[in-house]
């Protein structure tokens, strides 16, 4: 006795238009599973990018979205680079699948995908002012004025 194996076909694949081939029982895909791989710009990524930046809630992963300008490299690899591993755990957790859908449906290509790395200038860091005494040299610096007006009007940081 010969058994067939015989699938039926799901309800969410036929509304999805995937469909199975009779003879093979393998998948056909509809015209709506075709990628989209329009070519675009660095100009249209970054337009794209600040748009989505604009919609995310938290302000941290915004101001960490908005800091820098997004790199276009081939084959639609986009690269962002991040302050800390906190922010990039984050992103990719939180907002790296909504991103990639937003740019996906604006930039009208599917092939896009963005890698987030990390670039922390140790010297950045360790001469960023900590303390209110610290900001105050370093715009005392900058603008010397500030150092007459608190001698004149006996300032201080309490």
């Amino acid at each position: 006795m010969k058994t067939e194996n015989l699938s039926t076909p799901s309800i969410s694949g036929m509304l999805n238009g995937d469909h199975l081939d009779a003879a093979s029982g393998t998948p056909q895909l509809s015209s709506k599973a075709i990628l989209k791989m329009q070519p675009f710009e660095s100009e249209e990524l970054i337009k794209a990018w600040k748009a989505f930046a604009e919609t995310v809630d938290a302000a941290q992963l915004k101001s960490a979205l908005s800091v820098r300008e997004p790199i276009l490299n081939e084959n639609f690899v986009v690269t962002y680079s991040l302050d800390n591993e906190v922010q990039q755990q984050r992103i990719t957790l939180d907002v790296k699948p909504k991103l990639l859908a937003h740019l996906h449906k604006v930039l009208h290509n599917d092939q896009v995908t963005v890698d987030f790395n990390v670039t922390e200038n140790l010297e950045e860091i360790m001469n960023k002012p900590y303390t209110n005494q610290e900001k105050f040299n370093a715009l005392a610096a900058r603008y010397s004025i500030l150092n007459t007006m608190k001698q004149r009007f006996g300032l201080d940081f309490d």
